[in-house]
């Protein structure tokens, strides 16, 4: 839809200027895609006098002009019969754009010519060809014939939601404006004179679908008389892109075009038997439209008739016989308002696509039919003459009652962040024609207009309010609300890609379990995992409550996919828990498990068949770890998870904060799950994980200048304490000297005592700006010693 700025100042003061005004109607919900300036091109045509006009020597129809500007004399070649000294013309000097068409110095019968002396046509006026355009003989010489006429405008290229059919007229727009600017709006009066006699002596309306056409109303005007539109009309048409036809058809439109409804004048000469009925249309009957384009329509298409034929495809497009043609005297003026519905379904079946059709399968009103029929016979009256018949015919069966809508300035302030006044909210909605019925405990009641159907819940208020407050006067709060966890969101992201770049699948489990699954896990009755989340009313027992843990569903899975032939797998998923801790809705927490079971890789001749074990569950959880750089923060000790087999199990922990616990599925658990497989396990506590890191992102670093030196340890050490404690302590002498500490021996038997083991651990020393000397690198490997004894009374071997 095209909003042209000149013809919205007809409805109220605009405080911006035109490229303003397109940013406000954009955050107001009014979206511009693309801004036209019209008629930007007269400002290059320069308003001249023809101060000589002889006949061209070489051409008998060809006249030879000194033309002046204002500024210089140019001689112009001109074969316009109505060219004549003295004239004032449209001049188009050298250089002048048209389109694609650039004005240049030419001979034109061996005579030069600097410029043009340009039609209406050319200078896209109106059709006028027949002489150059002839201006008042007091025109200033030297004025741009754009300022001289005032016929630049700005037209905006809009996009309206086909919930706002308001929007699709001038004065809907204005409205709007109108609140956004707190300014008031101009509307036509629409107020009618007394006519002669009674329509009802004249024409006869029969609506026999009040269920497709819920308003039809008609007035009769006569003795019009159909001519040209005036300027200002024809102006205000081609700025909404719709091309003048006649005063009469030309009024209907504009009125489309200010009010958004559309309407239809007959020829009352076409109308047999002086009868419209509304009715379906026969099967197979045939329909001639305006253009002459023949449709054969069926019982589902509603049309306009009379007493012998089809004067209309109603909502969509008229008949070739009743369209106003010059001969017409007396015409009938339409305004209804049919279902939305009928006419998308007509329109799309026949493909037929009008202005009209437009509009109506958006959804009109009955009310702005009266609007709209008032208005344009007040126009054609003015500008064709003619007089009024008295009363209209007006079949409205099925009145709407007013909806109303309620508003609670608590939830304004809860849902949009704001303190507004309340008489600011009264202000902003009765300027969009609601009406405030009632006020009482902060509840404003409003009563919606005919107009915005779009208004049927508070929300909907609240919408009308922000759009006019301003979205971007509301202030940011400090800190900016999180609507999603994004460190959660990219971590779990990241894990689920190494998990699937280390062969597995991911599943996905109803968050709904089963409280006895507990029971086959063998968990302790003080368990946390016991805690669950009872659901009020399960669908059953095996959806009884949230899951404390994803391991029964992960091995119910790898049941099936066994009993189904699959024998070697990796899975796993990633999703939340939930527990009771007394809170209304209980405490959610992302937890991570995966399920190993068979073969390594798929088999193959060259390389022997070896079963996952204990290492290739750890690989993948010190991946994951490594992932978030803890590995050095936590402690790696022997699980005792009642359903992992006991020695072949391990926990990763942070005081006391379990991470991950992993290790082979007891044989009996598997049992219980109908499983006859070695099954392996990791399960993650996610969310404590994120909790103690910050998930950095990769940093890259220069390779040292100066060579690492390697230095390794042995010693006897009691089997009570972990290795990563070793580590921790060895950090800790000098961390940044000592880059890495690793485990690559144990070693139990002769000559080492009961209760403990010997060890060897690899040192990496290194600095970035130096070369360790061994004095100092001995130093170091001393003070290592002598912690390690002191803190864990190791033996060096």
């Amino acid at each position: 839809m095209n909003i042209s700025f000149k013809w919205l100042k007809d409805y109220l003061d605009l405080p911006v200027n035109e490229n303003e005004l397109a940013d406000k109607m954009t955050f107001a919900g009014i979206e511009v895609e693309k801004i036209k300036n019209i008629n930007e091109e007269l400002k290059q045509i320069k308003v001249s006098e023809v101060r000589e006009c002889e006949k061209h020597p070489n051409a008998d129809k060809l006249s030879l002009c000194k033309v002046f500007d204002g500024n210089e004399e140019h001689q112009v070649v001109c074969g316009a019969p109505n060219c004549r000294s003295g004239l004032k013309v449209a001049f188009a000097p050298v250089g002048t754009v048209f389109d694609d068409f650039k004005i240049k110095k030419a001979k034109i019968r061996g005579v030069q010519s600097c410029g043009m002396l340009c039609s209406e046509a050319e200078l896209g006026l109106s059709e006028a060809n027949d002489g150059i355009f002839e201006l008042p003989e007091d025109a200033p010489v030297g004025e741009n014939l754009a300022d001289f006429l005032e016929k630049t405008d700005t037209v905006y290229e809009v996009e309206i939601t086909p919930n706002r059919p308001d929007l699709l007229g001038m004065i809907g727009v204005a409205r709007d404006l109108s609140a956004l600017f707190e300014t008031d709006i101009k509307t036509p009066d629409l107020t009618l004179p007394e006519g002669t006699g009674h329509i009802y002596n004249d024409l006869m309306v029969e609506n026999q679908k009040s269920d497709k056409c819920f308003r039809y109303t008609a007035r009769m005007i006569k003795n019009v008389k159909v001519a040209e539109s005036p300027d200002w009309l024809k102006e205000k048409l081609l700025a909404a892109g719709l091309r003048p036809v006649n005063n009469i058809v030309d009024i209907t439109n504009f009125v489309m075009m200010e009010y958004g409804h559309p309407l239809h004048a007959f020829d009352y000469a076409e109308i047999a038997k002086r009868k419209i009925v509304i009715r379906d249309a026969r099967e197979n009957e045939k329909f001639v439209a305006l253009g002459g384009e023949e449709y054969e329509l069926n019982p589902s298409d509603l049309v306009i008739a009379d007493g012998q034929k089809i004067l209309a495809l109603a909502g969509i497009i008229g008949g070739a016989d009743s369209g106003i043609k010059d001969s017409a005297v007396n015409i009938v003026l339409e305004a209804a308002d049919f279902d939305q519905f009928s006419v998308r379904r007509t329109g799309n079946r026949l493909k037929i696509t009008t202005d009209s059709c437009y509009r109506f399968e958006r959804g009109m009103s009955s009310e702005n039919a009266d609007r709209a029929s008032r208005r344009a016979v007040k126009l054609i009256l003015e500008i064709a003459g003619g007089e009024l018949v008295g009363g209209e015919i007006d079949s409205y069966r099925l009145k709407k009652e007013a909806k109303k809508v309620s508003v609670r300035m608590s939830r304004i302030e809860k849902i949009l962040g704001i303190k507004a006044k309340k008489s600011l909210i009264i202000d902003y909605l009765t300027r969009l024609g609601l009406k405030l019925e009632s006020e009482e405990n902060g509840t404003l009641c409003f009563i919606i207009p005919d107009y915005r159907q779009d208004l049927v819940r508070e929300i909907d208020l609240i919408e009308e309010i922000i759009r006019l407050y301003g979205y971007d006067n509301v202030a940011i709060p400090e800190p900016l609300p999180e609507i999603t966890d994004k460190k959660s969101f990219y971590a779990r992201r990241d894990v689920a890609d190494i998990l699937v770049e280390n062969g597995f699948f991911e599943i996905i489990n109803l968050s709904f379990g089963d409280y006895e699954a507990l029971d086959k896990l063998k968990l302790a009755e003080d368990d946390r995992r016991r805690k669950t989340v009872k659901i009020k009313n399960p669908l059953g027992k095996n959806s009884s409550v949230m899951r404390s843990t994803l391991i029964p569903h992960l091995l119910e899975n790898a049941r099936y996919n066994i009993n189904h032939g699959e024998k070697n797998f990796k899975t796993f998923e990633l999703n939340k828990v939930f527990f009771d801790d007394e809170s209304k809705l209980g405490k959610e927490e992302w937890n991570i498990c995966g399920l190993l079971t068979g073969s390594v890789a798929e088999p193959y001749w060259k390389d022997k068949d070896s079963e996952i074990d204990f290492y290739d569950v750890k690989g993948t959880v010190e991946e994951i770890l490594e992932k978030y750089f803890v590995m050095k923060n936590l402690r790696l000790s022997e699980s005792f998870e009642p359903y992992f087999q006991t020695g072949a199990a391990a926990v990763y922990e942070k005081n006391n904060q379990k991470i991950v616990e992993l290790g082979k599925v007891d044989p009996k658990i598997c049992e219980v799950f109908g499983i006859e497989k070695e099954i392996w396990l990791f399960d993650f506590n996610f969310s404590a994980l994120l909790r103690m890191t910050d998930c950095p992102t990769a940093e890259f670093k220069p390779l040292p200048k100066v060579p690492f030196v390697q230095r390794d340890l042995s010693f006897v050490i009691s089997k009570q304490h972990n290795f990563s404690e070793i580590e921790k302590a060895v950090g800790e002498v000098n961390p940044k000297i000592i880059k890495n500490v690793s485990l690559f021996d144990i070693y139990e038997g002769n000559n080492i005592e009961k209760g403990a083991h010997s060890l060897a651990i690899n040192i990496i020393l290194g600095s970035e700006t130096k070369n360790l000397t061994d004095e100092y690198i001995n130093n170091l490997l001393a003070k290592i010693q002598k912690k390690l004894i002191d803190r864990f009374s190791i033996k060096m071997r």
